[in-house]
């Protein structure tokens, strides 16, 4: 197929071409998707050069595992799920992403009786930190630091209390201020995408 015509190709037809080594249909797909994959890397790194590696390596990924797309979803929405698997497993291996712990003391733990499948779930809880992750890195650096201190350090009230030289009520109420701006920002996130909303923090953290 010509380039004038891949343009005009469906993913998943590309797809196809590319299991019979028709290295015109990966490229035209890698072209068609580098830009937003990267967009997702960047987006939680912060960090071009580490996002570039990201955005490669998910992509090569996604196209060395080609044989198991099955089209039950889009190919967009697999290459983003492996593209959010890949970034999540990096920052673990970094030692970056911790927030498993905060992630449940913040949003509380009222669905672990859910009887979501095993695969379903994992997917759905990886999905969660990564967006917990950036939203609470996208937080004014008091608010982000009080979180990781109560929640991902186990500080207690008292401590807190000492090391901002306020009184254990209004650590409390902090807090909860806190915890009440981020469940927004989760919800917002639901409802807009993660990128939208990182985009437009300003406006929801200001003051």
């Amino acid at each position: 197929m010509s380039v004038n015509v891949l343009s005009t190709v469906c993913d998943e037809d590309l797809v196809k071409a590319i299991r019979l080594d028709d290295r015109k249909a990966l490229g035209e797909l890698y072209n068609r998707y580098y830009k937003k994959v990267f967009n997702k890397c960047f987006s939680f790194t912060k960090k071009q050069e580490e996002a570039f590696d990201l955005a490669q390596e998910a992509l090569m990924k996604a196209f060395d595992n080609i044989h198991s797309f099955k089209g039950e979803s889009s190919f967009s929405t697999w290459l983003y799920t492996i593209t959010h698997r890949h970034c999540l497993a990096a920052l673990k291996k970094n030692g970056r992403f911790q927030f498993h712990r905060l992630e449940e003391n913040i949003m509380g733990d009222e669905d672990k009786n859910d009887p979501t499948p095993a695969s379903e779930e994992t997917t759905e809880r990886a999905e969660q930190e990564l967006i917990m992750y950036s939203l609470i890195k996208a937080l004014p650096e008091k608010e982000r630091d009080l979180l990781n201190m109560k929640y991902l350090h186990g500080e207690s009230i008292e401590n807190l209390q000492q090391q901002l030289n306020i009184s254990g009520s209004a650590v409390k109420m902090r807090l909860k201020r806190t915890r009440e701006k981020l469940n927004m920002l989760y919800a917002l996130t639901l409802t807009y995408g993660l990128e939208q909303v990182l985009d437009q923090i300003e406006l929801f953290t200001a003051g």
